[in-house]
């Protein structure tokens, strides 16, 4: 097997023929000189012997001297070569021994200070590394590097979510496998090839997200393998306005909604108090009515304002919550024997389903009142005559299900998606008195609890709207021994805000 000329034994070999080179030089120099002086004697002698065993005994002396000397000189280059080449091979403790010939000893401690600054670099970059690899990591801002042949070299997780990329897309593949949206590769291809800053605003239609791209030429850089070559790049930064833009488009569409619910009742008002100009006053019984309508559409106004702005203290977290362990069934069995009288009248059966020994939640109870109130109201305009409306509590794993469940009409399966939606109505309750916000405002009291609300409708079978009251642990205690009444006092309990 041949050796390798840059191992240890490699270097070896040479530093021994470089030895017996080096002592057979020494020797040669040694015996020239020997037989020199002895030419000269033998002119003044004629008894050779002598000459020829000084000349032996010199030159073998002068061969044993210098291959001690070349050994010491040999064996110290040989540590050099062997360390260096472990310092190649990234063995970055090898060191070399400072023995041997002063300028041995030199290039030892000079090659193992380079090794030294050598690994301290290295661990420098790679800490760095590590460093800008976490920061890309947990961004939630995407990062790309893409250079001037469309080749992604550089991708954080956050780009690839928003780009919604392919599972087999890997570091080094082409944009278009990440994203084939036009718009995109445009802004990004636009930088690099312009070498000028980019930007766009896009919505992506697979995933409904809407982005703001933002792209910044790197120019002249070079390749570390490739050091002759340069690229143009560009580093493109991904910023995710879905939510924002529709925080936006919600609050556009609140102020038309709530223009639009506003103007029904001011038309009316306004069309009552005309007539009433026009002579209807000269008539009792006429303008009593008109009186009448005016003062209904002023109270429903009333109400769809004061259900906005607690709605809007809701969803900025403005409103006050007094929490504190309280029956559930009790909060339900109040609010059903108070809306009974209006199921009777419409001829809607109105009844109850609580399970027993129901433990006690963490809650505000007038939030909690309300949103027993609103979907039991929800349920009866939802119901005809004949109808059936329930309420259940059920224990689960989590916490306690409110719902409540009616025979009514139900809602189109298109519809269901937005009935927590604030101001929206579904087909036939356009025409009642609702104002569409209560339903938003159960959903966002449960969210404040740490719970949710949902829907299971379709048309002809009814509807059942649940909430989800989560348990607190340190509650979970029997509802017996909770009192009747729960003065909500400033001392008894804190007020935290949501």
């Amino acid at each position: 097997m041949s050796r390798d000329r840059h191992t240890p034994d490699g270097y070896d070999m040479k530093s021994i023929n470089l030895k017996v080179r080096t002592a057979l030089v020494s020797a040669g120099l040694t015996a020239a000189g020997s037989i020199l002086v002895g030419l000269i004697a033998v002119g003044a002698s004629a008894d050779t012997a002598p000459v020829v065993t000084a000349v032996v005994v010199i030159s073998a002396l002068g061969f044993g001297v210098s291959w001690v000397l070349s050994g010491r000189l040999t064996a110290g280059i040989a540590r050099l070569a062997a360390v260096g080449s472990r310092a190649v091979e990234g063995d970055y403790t090898a060191r070399a021994g400072t023995g041997g010939p002063s300028e041995v000893s030199e290039a030892s401690a000079s090659l193992n200070h380079l090794i030294d600054r050598l690994r301290s670099a290295l661990e420098a970059g790679g800490s760095e590394r590590i460093r800008l690899s976490s920061i890309l990591n947990t961004m939630t801002d995407g990062v790309l590097v893409v250079d001037d042949e469309g080749i992604v070299e550089l991708v954080n997780p956050a780009a690839l979510e928003m780009l919604d990329a392919p599972s087999e897309f890997w570091t080094g593949d082409r944009l278009v496998t990440l994203n084939r949206d036009h718009e995109v590769l445009r802004v990004i291809m636009d930088c690099v090839n312009e070498r000028t800053p980019a930007q766009g605003q896009v919505e992506l239609l697979g995933s409904r997200r809407f982005l703001n791209i933002v792209a910044v030429p790197l120019t002249d850089e070079a390749l570390v393998d490739e050091p002759a070559r340069t690229m143009n790049r560009a580093l493109v930064l991904l910023n995710d306005l879905t939510e924002l833009r529709r925080v936006d488009v919600t609050r556009t569409e609140f102020v038309a909604n709530a223009s639009h619910e506003l103007r029904t009742p001011l038309a009316a008002i306004r069309a009552s108090a005309e007539t009433l100009q026009l002579g209807a006053l000269n008539d009792p019984e006429a303008a009593s009515d008109f009186l009448n309508r005016i003062e209904d559409n002023v109270l429903r106004m009333e109400g769809m304002i004061s259900e906005m702005l607690e709605l809007s203290r809701l969803e900025t977290g403005q409103a006050p919550m007094h929490l504190a362990p309280i029956s559930l069934p009790d909060v339900v069995v109040e609010e059903v024997d108070r809306l009974r009288p209006v199921a009777e009248r419409a001829g809607i059966e109105l009844g109850l389903d609580l399970e027993d020994d129901l433990p006690a939640i963490t809650a505000d109870r007038t939030m909690v009142s309300q949103v027993v109130s609103n979907l039991v109201s929800n349920a009866l305009h939802a119901s005809g005559k004949g109808d059936k409306v329930s309420v259940a509590a059920r224990r689960t794993a989590d916490g306690i299900d409110l719902s409540v469940t009616d025979t009514g009409r139900g809602i189109e399966t298109e519809y269901v998606p937005h009935v927590f939606e604030r101001f929206y109505k579904v087909g036939a309750s356009r025409s009642d008195g609702g104002t569409g916000i209560g339903l938003a405002i159960v959903k966002h009291i449960a969210q404040a609890h740490g719970g949710d609300a949902s829907v299971d409708s379709a048309p002809g079978r009814g509807s059942t709207f649940t909430v989800a009251f989560p348990l607190t642990r340190g509650f979970e205690i029997d509802p017996d021994a909770l009192s009747e009444e729960q003065p909500h006092t400033p001392g008894d309990q804190a007020q935290p805000r949501i």
